[in-house]
């Protein structure tokens, strides 16, 4: 399914200004041969994502988006042989089928984003299913730390480290390790195929929906802010997130202004909360209770009221403990 440059060449003419509103994203069905222009996302609903056995996008002449159960990976196809970012757990052999469909050459490379199993424990499978070939496992120096220090056994060791960026036949990604917010190890990498920039960047953004719990249960809420702001600065064109759709800087705006928004709303609750109030009882942690939880409440209030309307059952799941868990991180700093 290997073309030629044609095809990439209209994408990138299709290109548009990147600050869009939800509406004018595109959606069709996913296309392993037809590249994606820009704010193409794939159609359908969460759960037929996850029930599909697994979904192919192309994104340039030779980088491919697979989902499978709702877990995103990035595929490249080199000179001879392709090199796999993340094995999700549960998804070896339909990755192995998904990767079989784009392209006869061999796997040869996995990399690794970030130390957490279910992004890359199915490696160690993938492994066995190709009869334990000699295939390259690739991570930072922090990831491959990660993975011993937590005795996370599931994937296959690291084998080399990746320093400032990765070279795989005839092509460079380079590689960000300080996104920080979602777990210390989290790597990012960014490639440049002809002219198109793919960023593969594991959970800090899900495209058309809000935020998994607590910002998806970041180490700390402030850098994982600052990790969306140094995302937005990037220059990429499409994203590769860890979960749902294809992301574009307009869906990282979304999550920029929601976190301003969650800020915004704890200062407002923070200035009119009185500690004193609540000084009752002989325990200190029911005064904090009473305290944090009068000024949660206020923010999460403040939240439903802008963000609430058209997704009213995730708002309900996820909302208040992003609030939570950005309070806590700005209690603990003083912000």
């Amino acid at each position: 399914m290997i073309t030629g440059t044609k095809a990439l060449l209209g994408a990138l003419a299709l290109f548009t200004a990147v600050n869009v509103q939800a509406s004018e994203f595109i959606y069709k069905p996913a296309s392993p041969t037809e590249i994606a222009v820009h704010h193409q996302k794939v159609e359908g609903s969460h759960v037929e994502r996850f029930t599909k056995p697994y979904e192919i996008q192309r994104l340039s002449e030779n980088v491919y988006w697979v989902s499978i159960s709702n877990y995103n990976v990035t595929v490249l196809v080199g000179e001879k042989s392709v090199l796999l970012i993340d094995a999700p757990h549960g998804t070896a052999r339909r990755l192995l089928k998904a990767i079989k469909s784009i392209t006869d050459k061999p796997l040869s490379a996995i990399v690794y984003s970030h130390a957490h199993a279910d992004h890359v424990g199915d490696s160690r499978v993938i492994l066995k299913l190709l009869g334990d070939a000699n295939i390259d496992i690739y991570g930072t120096a922090e990831v491959r730390d990660a993975l011993i220090s937590h005795n996370v056994t599931m994937p296959v060791p690291v084998t080399k480290i990746i320093t400032d960026g990765l070279e795989f036949e005839g092509h460079y990604f380079k590689t960000f390790t300080d996104f920080n917010g979602h777990t210390q190890d989290n790597t990012a990498f960014l490639i440049n195929d002809k002219g198109r920039k793919i960023i593969h960047a594991i959970d800090l953004v899900h495209p058309d929906q809000l935020e998994f719990r607590s910002f998806s249960n970041v180490e700390d809420a402030i850098a994982y802010k600052n990790d969306i702001d140094a995302l937005m600065g990037l220059d990429w064109d499409v994203m590769v997130t860890g979960h749902s759709n294809l992301g574009y800087k307009a869906d990282v705006k979304f999550v920029q202004d929601y976190i301003l928004d969650v800020q915004k709303y704890i200062h407002e609750g923070l200035a009119k909360a009185n500690f004193s109030d609540h000084f009752k009882g002989e325990s200190p942690f029911s005064w904090y209770a009473g305290y944090t939880n009068e000024i949660i409440d206020f923010a999460h209030a403040k939240m439903a009221e802008k963000y609430r309307k058209g997704r009213e059952e995730e708002f309900d799941i996820v909302a208040k403990s992003h609030v939570r868990v950005m309070f806590w991180a700005m209690f603990a700093r003083a912000l």
